[in-house]
């Protein structure tokens, strides 16, 4: 009989945290996933807690895998976002976010885990936009990419639908191309700044409409 790798136990664990969540998932289950006794299992792991970090490594280098920083920013940027978005469109849910919203507050090694899977997720995203972007553009980007598409696995989840999270895909490189375009005039930036706080977070289209409302308000001044 082969002898199963660790790297099946844990492929296998995050499969059934998918399926039944972190509380619904006995270390029994994984056993029985992987054709081996409950007191082997536990000669690999000595508790479900201990398994959490290893699924969400895996996890985590899934995603990453192959992605690395080639000086564009801009495509890096999109490759991530597609590599993130296909990861969730395939499995119809993000584990970390599934962990999340099961957690009891007095799971607090698994808690830190979760938080570090995210966090990992955001400087990662956050560290390919600084390759051409300034910090105070590439940190919020970087976390509202993954606030977007982690609302959209709720449609994923429960209908298998997934035209929200190409929906978010399309408006999150819309606003990347935003910060590609020219420095918009001063009287610009006011108005965009006024619409959305920040005028260097504007996409595009929203910067030719800002020009436009500025040359009408110009002609009917005229």
């Amino acid at each position: 009989m082969a002898k199963t790798s660790r790297r099946e136990i844990i492929a296998s664990a995050r499969d059934l945290m998918r399926e039944k969540g972190y509380a619904g998932m006995s270390m029994k289950d994984v056993a029985l996933s992987v054709g081996l006794s409950k007191s082997s299992l536990y000669s690999h792991f000595g508790s479900k807690e201990d398994l959490v970090p290893e699924v969400l490594d895996l996890t985590f280098g899934e995603i990453i895998e192959g992605l690395e920083a080639t000086g564009d920013w801009r495509a890096d940027y999109e490759a991530a976002l597609d590599r993130l978005s296909s990861v969730l469109i395939r499995n119809r849910r993000c584990l970390g976010l599934h962990l999340a919203y099961g957690l009891s507050e007095d799971e607090s090694d698994v808690r830190e885990a979760v938080s570090s899977f995210f966090l990992d997720l955001r400087e990662f995203l956050r560290d390919l936009l600084m390759q051409g972007l300034d910090v105070t553009l590439a940190e919020p980007l970087a976390l509202d990419t993954l606030t977007a598409v982690e609302g959209a696995t709720l449609w994923l989840a429960l209908y298998g639908n997934a035209e929200p999270m190409e929906r978010v895909r399309r408006a999150l490189l819309a606003r990347a191309d935003g910060l590609l375009g020219p420095e918009p005039d001063e009287q610009a930036k006011a108005l965009l700044t006024q619409m959305l706080g920040d005028w260097r977070a504007a996409t595009a289209v929203e910067r030719r409409l800002a020009d436009r409302v500025i040359a009408a308000q110009s002609d009917l001044l005229t």
